[in-house]
């Protein structure tokens, strides 16, 4: 759907999925995706030590690298959740910590329209919206009403007026200077 729309996402990877599925991450790239770090393994980051922390993001960058041939500059903790500590183990792994700003909670088991309610109830300039692909620990819920929401969100997104744009151009457009 991405492809066909020519829309590029970011894409928060649970590095030991990405390593069952490289050339699913090498296409993300090559696609103009932003690839970034989720977790190597999707746990709460608050209930872990300091060096299981910086294991965890370690372990996870350098497999991302390995599959992308770039480490990743992003991360989003799972559940969003973060401290000091965790922010601080970030930092010291040159991660930028990034969240949303819409979440319209598709893991529930929520229908596409459903979906596209929540999502454009809450889209606004800047507005980073959370789209899962996947179920951890599990990984067998389907994702499918997911992705029948995308379409629709993309056209009616781009009809209000948004540019929809991965992380990296984001942040670009960001650093140009005004014309």
């Amino acid at each position: 759907v991405l492809k066909a729309k020519r829309v590029h996402a970011t894409f928060f990877l649970v590095a030991e999925q990405a390593q069952q599925y490289p050339e699913l991450v090498r296409r993300m790239k090559a696609e103009g995706h932003t690839v970034g770090l989720h977790a190597f393994r999707h746990r709460d980051f608050l209930k872990l030590t300091e060096e299981e922390k910086r294991k965890d993001l370690e372990r996870g960058k350098n497999l991302l690298r390995d599959i992308t041939g770039k480490n990743p500059v992003y991360w989003r903790p799972p559940h969003g959740f973060r401290d000091f500590s965790v922010m601080e183990t970030a930092a010291a792994q040159n991660l930028t910590v990034i969240n949303w700003s819409v979440i319209p909670r598709d893991w529930t088991g929520i229908d596409s329209q459903e979906i596209f309610r929540r999502v454009m109830d809450k889209a606004e300039d800047g507005a980073i919206v959370l789209l899962h692909d996947g179920d951890s620990p599990g990984y067998k819920a389907s994702r499918q009403a997911t992705v029948d929401a995308v379409a629709p969100l993309i056209d009616s997104l781009r009809e209000k007026g948004y540019h929809l744009v991965s992380l990296e151009e984001y942040v670009q457009a960001e650093k140009r200077p005004e014309q």
